[in-house]
């Protein structure tokens, strides 16, 4: 008979979390990030440029000069993210030996004396074939996840964008909203481990800063008034859900879920994440922005109870944190150099330094466990563009960089990410029909630059340790020497791609 591949216990409460884990839409800040501001010539630099339905979330206090109008808008996004693994070196897989449990002793964790080798560690084989495959067993059911092969990236997405400005006190009070909602994926939240445990599970690396974070329903409120002539200041709040979910199970039969008796109870609460901005109008040619976010994130807490016929209980809660984002502080200038006739050109340059250094992952972990080194870095990004003008017609062109917080994945970690150069470029006309309006249309392309990991055998896990033997004979089990790993970003792994979106507006003056 084939070995088992957990106790009772464990598969109880791995079958529980499965099916618990339930969650509402979040609504949350990454999708505005990757986007932009959609709408009113804004571009890249929403911190200062363009004042209108955007700059509820970019910079509130923009909302002061903004008209009143609606925006309706379609956007396009693609995420290209291309992960390559590296060819697993001779001797680095665990040995298939390892299936049969009970039949392998390897040193504890403290230096003294022998014990089992842990339930999470399964042999490389049935990774790549299957358990049955591999061992030859039909009665084992172990599915096969060959390394990458469920990578998430590659994906299109659209979504319906929808802002409303209004100004109830002319040039001294203003309020906005700010959405963009999935049309495809409505939402999705993808949990994954960035190290050995995820072999387990997809056995693939997935983009951090991507994938299901661009899936969230996003939403900003807020409003702006004028303090004096030249200032204004305005705050906003994006909206983002808590959801607590507790899970009471009793296990009939470890090796039959259908027999599962199961309880769910679900609460969601919402979070607030506030936005607070500045603008000053220097002179009559040159305005400044600033703006200040709060860290968001939208987090399930799952709590598990689960009970056996042995008149065994055993209980645990797991968090999953989705679409965390940092502190983070932006300054911007607009300077208006030509004004000649109908024709207006202005020069606009911003920066936004974000705190990524507290970052947590999808399941509430800090980089910085695995190693002071591969802690995540805060870093500055920054933008410099062009708003040209000429009649009725407004235009932008912007260039930015936007480095990577992730230092090189050199230990156990595999978060993927690179440093960023983007295009981006727009227009918009304004018609004066039976009524009017102001279409528009923006483009961007950011450039993930190819990236090269390479890992340090010495920082990650030995599955099966050196000194490895089996526990009838004691005799040393071939292929246990050095490192035996099924982290699926050994012994390395490459990253490059392209992110790139398409912007169809429409503003309606009210």
């Amino acid at each position: 008979m084939p070995p088992r591949m957990q106790l009772p216990r464990r598969l109880a409460f791995l079958a529980s979390l499965a099916v618990s884990g339930m969650s509402a839409p979040a609504l949350a800040s990454p999708l505005f990030e990757t986007a932009g501001p959609i709408g009113n010539n804004a571009g890249e630099q929403g911190v200062v440029s363009g004042p209108g339905a955007a700059s509820t979330y970019f910079n509130p206090a923009l909302l002061i000069d903004a008209d009143s109008e609606l925006l309706l808008a379609y956007v396009l996004l693609s995420e290209q993210v291309g992960i390559t693994l590296e060819g697993r070196p001779p001797g680095s897989d665990v040995p298939l030996a390892v299936g049969n449990r009970g039949s392998i002793l390897v040193p504890n964790s403290g230096g003294s004396g022998l014990a089992p080798v842990p339930n999470s560690v399964v042999p490389t084989q049935w990774l790549q074939q299957g358990c049955a495959a591999a061992s030859g067993q039909s009665q084992c059911n172990f599915a096969a996840r060959p390394r990458q092969a469920q990578g998430s990236s590659g994906q299109n997405r659209s979504y319906l964008t929808l802002g409303l400005v209004k100004n109830l006190i002319k040039d001294r009070f203003t309020i906005g909203i700010y959405a963009m909602l999935p049309l495809s994926s409505f939402t999705a939240a993808q949990a994954f481990y960035p190290d050995e445990r995820e072999a387990l599970f997809s056995n693939s690396l997935h983009p951090e800063l991507y994938g299901d974070r661009l899936t969230a329903i996003s939403i900003a409120i807020g409003a702006a008034f004028k303090l004096l002539p030249g200032l204004s200041l305005g705050a906003s709040v994006s909206l983002g859900l808590a959801n607590t979910t507790s899970s009471h199970d009793y296990v009939q039969d470890a090796t039959n879920y259908n027999t599962l008796l199961l309880n769910n109870n679900i609460s969601t609460t919402v979070n607030v994440a506030p936005t607070v901005g500045v603008k000053w109008d220097a002179t009559s040619w040159l305005r400044i922005g600033g703006v200040i976010h709060s860290p968001e994130s939208f987090t399930v807490s799952t709590t598990i109870d689960a009970s056996l016929p042995s008149g065994t209980e055993s209980s645990t809660t797991q968090t999953n944190v989705f679409d965390w984002m940092p502190w983070s502080v932006g300054v911007g200038a607009q300077a208006d150099l030509l004004q000649r006739g109908a024709y207006g050109l202005a020069l606009v340059g911003s920066m936004q330094y974000s705190f990524w250094s507290a970052y947590q992952d999808r399941h509430g972990d800090s980089p910085s466990m695995y190693g002071p080194s591969l802690g995540w870095r805060d870093v500055a990004s920054g933008v410099v563009g062009v708003r040209p003008s000429y009649k009725n017609v407004r235009g932008y062109l912007d260039l930015r960089y936007v480095p990577s917080p992730v230092p090189e994945q050199t230990g156990r970690s595999n978060y993927v990410d690179d440093d960023r150069f983007g295009v981006g470029a727009g227009a918009d006309v304004a018609l004066h029909l039976p009524a009017s309006i102001r279409p528009g249309i923006q483009v961007f392309a950011d450039r993930l630059i190819p990236r090269q990991n390479t890992k340090n055998p010495s920082q990650l896990v030995d599955e099966l340790p050196d000194g490895a033997v089996y526990a009838t004979s004691l005799a040393p089990v071939p292929g246990s020497r050095g490192l035996q790993t099924n982290n699926p970003g050994w012994p390395g792994f490459s990253s490059q791609g392209w992110i790139w979106g398409l912007s169809l507006t429409l503003s309606i003056p009210l």
